[in-house]
């Protein structure tokens, strides 16, 4: 924690320790983070007390606060002289990174053959509908070409006496109707000759 001040001094940074299994210092770090980027009021106190929940602001920490507190006397030694291992939990965690993890280029190289894949299978889609859609139309032409084609076969095959017949001018119709009256007049005379020839 000395060498974590140390260097959070030397960069005028601050010192948050969160965890979100705990539920430590989440509203702090929301709080803090506002109070930087909008100079928001920080309500929260310092907290140099308990360790699972540090939270030093940037500014207030400085190296003589930091001498007083070290009773071991070893802010001076080296990170690497008091933390021994890390240095062979790096290499093994870096193997370990190495041998499980892809390049970034390959990665970047698989994503890349990914899109255009997706892109050809939408523009064969696009394709796919578009076609369909015309021969839809063509069927929907083909159809009402083929029921009007029927309905004029249907009226072929009708018998004379049901078709429609030809239309009159209106002269015509006028001769036909006097000719019909003409016709029924005449009827209409001979039988009165009929009768009065049984009469005598």
């Amino acid at each position: 924690m000395k060498h974590i001040r140390k260097m959070a001094i030397n960069y005028g940074a601050t010192i948050i320790y969160t965890s979100t299994k705990k539920k430590y210092n989440i509203k702090v770090l929301y709080d803090y983070i506002f109070h930087s980027l909008y100079n928001f009021d920080l309500i929260h106190s310092l907290n140099l007390n308990d360790k699972t929940s540090y939270f030093i602001p940037s500014g207030y920490d400085r190296f003589s606060i930091l001498r007083s507190s070290d009773t071991q006397h070893d802010l001076d030694t080296d990170y690497y002289d008091v933390i021994k291992n890390e240095e062979r939990v790096e290499e093994n965690n870096k193997k370990e990174i190495e041998y499980n993890c892809e390049k970034v280029s390959e990665f970047l190289k698989k994503i890349k053959e990914k899109i255009i894949k997706s892109r050809r299978s939408i523009v064969r889609d696009d394709t796919k509908l578009k076609k369909k859609e015309e021969e839809e139309k063509i069927k929907k032409i083909e159809d009402t070409v083929h029921e009007k084609n029927n309905k004029f076969d249907v009226f072929k095959k009708k018998p004379e006496s049901e078709q429609k017949k030809p239309t009159l001018s209106k002269e015509e119709r006028t001769k036909k109707t006097r000719d019909n009256i003409m016709h029924k007049l005449n009827l209409k005379k001979s039988k009165n000759a009929e009768a009065s020839n049984n009469k005598k």
